[in-house]
């Protein structure tokens, strides 16, 4: 009898420990249980600069908010190209991402404006405009529904391709065939105006369409075609800085306010950490890419003309007017204007 005493009080006792855990558990906040899972795609490929990046970014966030953020990542366009992201972002599919100016174009056109031909001349142009009109952008994109982690770029876009590129004339060639993302309003009215016939495909369609032959010149940065693996497939490339490509890191508002304000101020603190490292990384990795592509790759630099580069150059400005309430504001225009106008005073 003693001993069915003894089993009842120790199973009475395992019972209230057990229910007192639960209830423990039940009561514990649920921002302290949940582990935020945020589903990430761009089209960076594994073991590029921009990935590498990105994984090192999601391990100290992990670990800064006690492994209740973890990020998973979709690398090499798996989840389609940038306007498929976007869409499956505004569905709550996929939750962050890191976009070059078209996806972010899809959500705020005017930020389109920083790959406006021939607008800066050089990074640091770039970084004064864009370092004075980085509240006003957070706040566009806040309202069209999205956090803007970081801004950075691709580099200074130059001109690959399989003949020598002179001059414009070069380019109306009917032996060049120039690539143009599909979507790029930009390249679309810059080529119109110069006459130049373009052969539009999405980013995920190049290297295919390298190897058909239906693309033979691309406008992009030295690193891009390394890490896309479009170098091979080249013979040269022009001297003429064309644009410079611009991207960001962003998440969608409805995930982000999912968050605790900490965790919110983790992803916002590490994101711009990790945003301006990769941003001097890939500068430098432009510059190793183009070293390498010549002196190891076998890429001919081609000086392009100087009344050709005037030329370029009107024909820049008179694309700037033209998509003027077309995607972005005389106004927002003028404002970039004023500020080049004053670094390059200060210079």
């Amino acid at each position: 009898m003693r001993n069915l005493k003894t089993m009842y009080k120790r199973n009475v006792s395992s019972v209230v420990c057990v229910t007192i855990l639960l209830i423990g558990l039940i009561c514990l906040p649920a921002t302290l249980l949940a582990v935020e899972s945020i589903k990430f795609a761009t089209l960076a490929p594994k073991g590029s600069t921009w990935m590498n990046n990105f994984n090192a970014m999601a391990k100290e966030i992990q670990t800064n908010t006690d492994g209740q953020i973890k990020f998973r990542f979709y690398a090499n366009g798996i989840q389609g190209d940038e306007l498929d992201v976007i869409s499956k972002m505004r569905n709550g599919l996929i939750h962050a991402g890191a976009m070059t100016a078209t996806g972010l174009g899809e959500i705020n056109e005017e930020v389109l404006i920083f790959q406006l031909p021939r607008m800066f001349r050089s990074y640091e142009e770039l970084d004064y405009v864009r370092q004075h009109l980085r509240e006003d952008l957070y706040n566009v994109f806040l309202e069209k529904g999205y956090v803007l982690i970081g801004m950075g770029d691709i580099g200074f876009y130059h001109i690959f391709s399989n003949h020598p590129i002179r001059n414009i004339d070069d380019l109306k060639s009917p032996n060049v065939k120039m690539w143009l993302r599909t979507n790029d309003k930009i390249g679309r009215m810059f080529y119109k105006k110069a006459n130049i016939a373009t052969v539009p495909k999405e980013v995920t369609q190049v290297l295919p369409g390298l190897y058909s032959g239906q693309i033979n010149a691309v406008t992009v940065s030295p690193y891009v075609t390394v890490a896309l693996q479009w170098a091979s497939r080249f013979k040269y490339m022009t001297d003429l800085p064309v644009n410079v490509g611009v991207g960001a890191t962003i998440i969608t508002k409805e995930k982000f306010d999912k968050l605790t304000p900490a965790q919110q101020k983790v992803i916002l603190d590490v994101g711009e950490k990790y945003q301006t490292e990769l941003m001097k990384n890939v500068r430098q990795d432009n510059k190793d890419s183009l070293d390498a592509l010549v002196q190891k790759a076998g890429i001919k630099v081609i000086k392009f003309e100087d009344d050709s580069i005037e030329t370029w150059n009107t024909l820049a400005t008179e694309t700037h007017q033209a998509l003027v309430g077309e995607i972005y504001s005389q106004e927002f225009l003028d404002k970039i204007n004023k500020l080049l106008s004053e670094y390059r005073e200060k210079k």
